[in-house]
């Protein structure tokens, strides 16, 4: 099924992020919706995290079993899933606050648009879960964060047209300060939910 002419470009990572680091962005009838993104690109790639969430579980029994038994696991892995599309979404009302610090008012739609091009090599380093080194995700995720962050401020450029670099530079901190502040938030809730679901004396079917 088919939802409007841009959904076969948002499914694509690459072309989604052209989007945001292209100036070919001002063509208007280009823009995707809010529920295009959502459902055509936050939703398919919010999946990932909680997909290798539960497919480094189920591989690695000895480290994880113990801690969260059985199908468990699985109500984590969802909870992530959801917590992961509440944070993009409040992220880009956030940030559509936010830019009245710089005078400028983008649209949810254009605050969407950059949030989530931002926290897609977030999504793509969580594949490299099931490779069993720590040191390697932690580098990944270095990547990660310093991608995210030019992508924020490409987004700033191209999609809200801040031109001004010192504006563009301030704005883009406030909103990076504000995603690590809801990332933490997000992880707590995880490890909270966490510790719950162990003390569950029932197990899904």
């Amino acid at each position: 099924m088919r939802i409007g002419g841009a959904s076969e470009q948002i499914v694509n990572p690459i072309r989604f992020i052209r989007y945001t680091t292209s100036n070919a962005w001002q063509l208007a009838e280009k823009k995707p919706s809010v529920m295009q993104m959502l459902w055509m690109y936050v939703v398919p790639l919010s999946l990932v995290p909680s997909i290798m969430l539960y497919l480094v579980v189920r591989n690695y029994p000895k480290l994880f079993m113990d801690i969260l038994p059985g199908d468990r696991v699985m109500m984590v892995s969802l909870e992530l899933f959801v917590g992961q599309i509440v944070a993009i979404l409040v992220m880009a009302w956030i940030t559509e606050n936010l830019a009245d610090m710089v005078n400028i008012r983008p649209t949810f739609r254009d605050s969407l648009l950059v949030i989530a091009t931002s926290v897609t090599p977030f999504w793509l380093a969580s594949l490299f879960y099931l490779i069993p080194s720590i040191t390697l995700n932690i580098l990944m995720h270095g990547i990660a964060t310093l991608a995210s962050i030019a992508l924020v401020y490409y987004g700033v450029n191209n999609v809200f047209g801040l031109k001004r670099r010192g504006a563009a530079a301030v704005l883009t901190a406030a909103i990076v300060c504000s995603a690590a502040l809801c990332f933490a938030v997000l992880l707590v809730c995880t490890l909270l939910s966490w510790n719950g679901i162990q003390r569950l004396q029932f197990s899904l079917k």
